[in-house]
């Protein structure tokens, strides 16, 4: 039984066929009816229009969740406690919470650094002021939060060596002066620079989740 939280465009049932259950909860229309459109026929697949703090109370009748996805999010929200907060509640003992934000120690702020294009790697950048992207997270920064929530850390990583900026890379690839080998081999050369991938991860559990 796997719940994600604000699917986007590219709901992880396209890419994901082996579940019992599927809940999204998304609070955006247009993500939404994109997501009912796409699920349309598949009776396993439940999706709740609202923010997950407002909602999630009403998903823990009589389901028990064992995978969950918060994927590209947590670093959005004005109050990342909260929902890590709400999280915790529906967890069991034994599910398992994945959580990605943007990593501010990647390779790449790391790299217009020393470059002297930004004074701080925690300095806000373009895309952040464009999205209105309220948190940035290095690991201890992001360990903290989960942990001081209730959270056990499991495991963590990064991943996909990005060198240059989203809109750079971008136009490297229109340019086709990159081609997809290449993003294919930057997405593998995390394992040698495991702590500058541009996507920081951790898997984590409830330290003393209520047992239903």
């Amino acid at each position: 039984n796997i719940l994600e939280v604000g699917c986007g465009l590219e709901p992880l049932f396209l890419f994901y066929k082996d579940f019992k259950s599927f809940c999204i909860v998304e609070p955006a229309l247009k993500f939404t009816r994109h997501a009912q459109k796409l699920s349309r026929g598949m009776a396993n697949v439940s999706i709740v229009k609202g923010c997950f703090e407002d909602v999630y109370q009403s998903l823990t009748a009589g389901c028990r969740f064992d995978f969950i996805v918060l994927s590209s999010l947590l670093h959005e929200v004005a109050d990342p406690d909260r929902l890590l907060r709400s999280l915790k509640y529906i967890c069991n003992r034994d599910t398992v919470v994945h959580i990605n934000v943007p990593n501010v120690r990647s390779f790449h702020r790391l790299l217009a650094y020393e470059m002297g294009l930004i004074d701080d790697i925690f300095e806000k950048s373009m895309m952040e002021k464009k999205f209105h992207r309220h948190t940035r997270f290095d690991k201890a920064l992001l360990f903290k939060m989960v942990k001081r929530n209730g959270f056990r850390i499991l495991s963590y990583g990064t991943y996909f060596i990005k060198p240059f900026t989203h809109r750079q890379m971008e136009k490297i690839i229109m340019q086709k002066i990159m081609n997809r080998k290449v993003l294919k081999g930057l997405e593998k050369m995390s394992k040698y620079m495991p702590e500058l991938g541009c996507e920081l991860f951790v898997e984590a559990q409830s330290d003393s989740s209520r047992i239903r």
